[in-house]
């Protein structure tokens, strides 16, 4: 594999996009009483529609893309909704997060944690590290299918292009 800096943060970008459109979901466990609603209010505030949604994340993914560092892509993405990495990961946690028993279990908290492994490596810049990183986040799953599929579908749904390392990746 043989990825540049730039694309690697173009995947963090997509992947943060990602673990931030699936929290919009934690309206299910605020309605259930499972989490309260205060700390959440930015996140709740996406659009329940997930292509709606999706487009509403775009401006900041793009920013995200275009950041100098990793750290300042999350940070993007931690001030827009509220919320950080580590959050999310224990909300994809709860056990009340819907599909909690599938794909192994709480898949999102493994594709969050993919994104922050593909953040810590980039900043560190070591190139065996990044692509362990890229490949890990690229071939990740989530409840119902491939993190690959997702992001190709909601992008063609909102006309957008997506990235080649997602594109070379889809359906393999």
């Amino acid at each position: 594999m043989d990825i540049s800096t730039t694309d690697a943060m173009r995947l963090l970008a997509d992947g943060l996009a990602l673990v931030y459109h699936e929290a919009r979901h934690a309206r299910h466990l605020v309605k259930g009483g499972f989490l309260p609603s205060t700390g959440w209010e930015r996140l709740l505030s996406l659009p329940t529609n997930r292509v709606k949604a999706w487009q509403a994340i775009q401006a900041v993914r793009e920013d995200a893309a275009k950041a100098l560092t990793p750290d300042e892509a999350i940070d993007l993405f931690e001030k827009r909704f509220g919320k950080d990495l580590a959050s999310l990961g224990e909300l994809y946690a709860n056990e009340h997060w819907k599909h909690a028993k599938t794909v192994g279990g709480h898949a999102w908290r493994g594709v969050t944690a993919a994104v922050g492994t593909l953040g810590m490596a980039i900043q560190r810049g070591r190139v065996s590290e990044i692509e362990g990183a890229v490949h890990s986040l690229l071939s990740s799953r989530h409840n119902n299918g491939a993190v690959r599929d997702k992001i190709v579908e909601l992008d063609a749904a909102v006309g957008i292009s997506t990235g080649q390392w997602w594109l070379s990746q889809a359906g393999a």
